[in-house]
């Protein structure tokens, strides 16, 4: 039987270490129980997200209801240093939103405090383009090292989409209102390596290069022949899936949190984020790797969706092209009141095709 390790040893772990030890799953598991239950209580007290919120929200719990109702997602540098344990003073909190939460988004203003100068940059770039992206509004306020910004991000498609389409696999994770999650744990965290997948940037424009230089990661344009074997850990070619088993997920302390409810009386009941549903690859593309997925749209779907496989693809169609459901594919709709009072088929339907 395994002596339970100490708090110590655990603080100096891996993330690949940590994601073996959170798959317990019983006397045959990845680890024994309580390994299990060390690294799940050290997890608590090393990501405490109440405390890492409390730099940009005045009501942390407020502000995670309001995820948990909308979808929305932490992404970039925020997420990277929670992740890391570590502190960059100049980081902004950047928060992805799905469309059409628009009165929701402007609940925002009740959780950040009263001192903070709002501004809307509709198209602007943020530090650097970001694909799908439809509007920021922006808020920021002096700190005690620096301004504090938090930008608002709606999305076009979902966050999601727009995070999958960041610059580079070291800030591709992201905060839910239940979890943490890192879809390149081992090559982020660990090797410190990072794979360019966006090519919008100029060739001669290095300031993210540099930026993630000086943080400490080496920066992969490419994956040729001679490095493949080194960044495995980017998992190219590969059908992936959020909560798949190369992701590193911290599970949060939803004590307090108010779950989302019922969208209206005729959908299913939706406890869950809706990220999980999503899929990707990375593939080469003209010596480059790029991300790839097809999208899932439809207005059965309150969300959109992504999946890099086809066969999923071609079964949701052939699903939604149902006569019992065909009456229900309304033509498509801006309007947040006129969708809060449609009937949504994601958990009936998602957790049985996306798993």
């Amino acid at each position: 039987m395994c002596d339970r390790p100490s708090v110590p040893l655990s603080s100096n772990l891996q993330p690949d270490i940590l994601l073996r030890l959170s798959r317990h799953t019983g006397a045959h598991g990845l680890s024994c129980r309580a390994a299990y239950i060390a690294s799940r209580d050290f997890s608590q007290r090393a990501f405490n997200i109440h405390r890492h919120l409390s730099r940009f929200i005045v009501k942390p719990l407020a502000f995670r209801s309001l995820q948990a109702r909308t979808g929305t997602l932490i992404a970039g540098s925020n997420v990277l240093q929670f992740l890391d344990r570590t502190f960059y003073p100049e980081a902004d909190m950047d928060l992805y939103v799905h469309p059409g939460h628009t009165r929701e988004r402007l609940d925002y203003r009740e959780i950040v405090p009263h001192e903070w100068d709002s501004t809307q940059d509709r198209g602007k770039p943020l530090h650097y383009r970001i694909k799908g992206v439809k509007s920021v509004f922006s808020f920021e306020k002096h700190g005690p090292e620096c301004p504090l910004k938090i930008q608002i991000i709606e999305c076009a498609a979902s966050p999601f989409d727009t995070i999958i389409n960041f610059h580079s696999t070291c800030v591709m994770n992201f905060i839910t209102f239940d979890a943490a999650y890192s879809l390149y744990p081992v090559a982020t965290f660990e090797e410190r390596n990072t794979l360019q997948v966006w090519r919008e940037r100029p060739f001669h424009d290095l300031t993210v290069v540099n930026k993630y230089s000086e943080r400490g990661f080496t920066w992969f344009s490419t994956l040729t022949a001679s490095t493949f074997s080194q960044v495995s850990s980017f998992h190219a070619s590969e059908d992936r899936t959020v909560g798949d088993r190369y992701t590193w997920k911290v599970a949060l302390n939803i004590q307090g949190v108010d779950l989302r409810p019922p969208m209206n009386s005729s959908s299913s009941i939706f406890q869950c984020d809706p990220v999980i549903y999503n899929g990707w690859s990375l593939l080469e593309r003209d010596e480059g790797i790029i991300t790839v997925y097809n999208p899932i749209e439809s207005t059965l779907f309150r969300y959109n969706y992504s999946t890099a496989n086809a066969i999923l693809q071609f079964e949701l169609c052939r699903f939604m092209l149902r006569p019992c459901l065909r009456g229900r594919m309304l033509p498509p709709s801006n309007d947040p009141l006129e969708k809060e009072r449609r009937p949504w088929f994601v958990n009936s339907v998602l957790q049985v095709l996306l798993w």
